[in-house]
């Protein structure tokens, strides 16, 4: 359990700085780019772990029913609620967004409780509130505050460039509505993602090829996508600068998830879920210190940071 929360943590760290370089990204290109990039990027990171620790060649130990559950986990977490994490992002920012993803949590915990025989103490209870309490505290705001630049939308004409993330003052109106729908819509995806991924990894144990599974099941959707006229042409206008942040979002998302389902593998979803939810402390430092023009910051980061701590402290002891 202990070692499992450690992992959690690190993929909280992980995500976080994803999430600031997510919204570099997605500032001047689209939702779309970014997925094929950190999805089949992603793949190839996992497929060299994966032989590199062994795991690949344990690949008949996993029993068809967990592979069932790896390939749903990789098309519900990995494909369809990173696509909305990203259209969120660059819709209304990642700050405003996080509070709103951090719901999944509750979806992840109700089902690992319904599905999986989980069960949550008075003490985790209370953990899990505070821990999803602190992220919501950081992007609330009681006064206006300069708005925070959307980013190039799928329904963008391919080409057509955002403006520059590095260009101080840039602020542009969010689009909440769409930001909200699309998160709301993540939060769901996320909250169901990590409980098939803990169902295909629990007998085994084998995260880093749990891990290749729900990638190469993405990337296989995102390849055939590609078939559909004038995709691999929409795919392929992305531009250098999105191009290395969404690259260092791939290092990024591929060290969490690594993380993540070692996690997963060795402590019940009740905790690894929730822990992971602490991610938006750190994106908010992240973006504070790459995206200090993009995004929105308030003063109730301590209160935040001291309630999140208090949660994790909970689940940890």
């Amino acid at each position: 359990m202990s070692l499992g929360i450690v992992f959690a943590l690190a993929a909280a760290v992980a995500f976080g700085f994803n999430g600031a370089t997510i919204r570099r990204g997605v500032a001047t290109a689209a939702a779309s780019q970014g997925l094929y990039v950190t999805v089949l990027g992603g793949l190839v990171l996992f497929v060299l772990t994966a032989a590199a620790s062994g795991q690949l060649l344990r690949a008949g130990e996993v029993a068809v029913r967990d592979y069932g559950f790896l390939v749903a986990g990789g098309l519900v977490h990995i494909l369809a609620g990173r696509y909305c994490n990203f259209r969120a992002i660059a819709a209304m920012g990642a700050n405003r967004v996080a509070p709103v993803m951090g719901s999944s949590a509750f979806v992840s915990v109700l089902i690992a409780v319904l599905f999986l025989d989980e069960t949550v103490t008075l003490r985790i209870g209370v953990g899990i509130a505070l821990v999803m309490v602190g992220p919501a505290l950081v992007a609330r705001r009681r006064t206006p505050v300069p708005a925070t630049p959307a980013g190039a939308s799928d329904d963008a004409p391919a080409g057509v460039a955002a403006p520059a993330p590095d260009a101080v003052g840039v602020a542009n109106s969010p689009n909440l509505k769409e930001g909200y729908l699309f998160g709301i819509m993540g939060a769901v995806l996320w909250g169901m993602g990590p409980v098939l991924m803990r169902a295909g990894v629990d007998s085994t144990g084998l995260g880093i090829l749990g891990g290749l599974v729900t990638y190469g099941a993405a990337a296989t959707v995102l390849v055939l996508i590609l078939a559909v006229p004038g995709q691999l042409a929409k795919a392929a206008s992305l531009d250098r600068s999105a191009l290395r942040w969404f690259a260092l979002s791939t290092l990024n998302s591929f060290i969490a998830n690594v993380f993540r389902f070692s996690a997963l593998a060795i402590a019940p979803v009740t905790v690894v879920v929730p822990m992971i939810r602490t991610f938006a402390i750190f994106q908010l430092g992240f973006n504070f210190l790459i995206n200090r023009s993009l995004e929105s910051f308030e003063p109730r980061i301590l209160a935040a940071i001291a309630v999140s701590v208090a949660g994790a402290v909970l689940l940890a002891t």
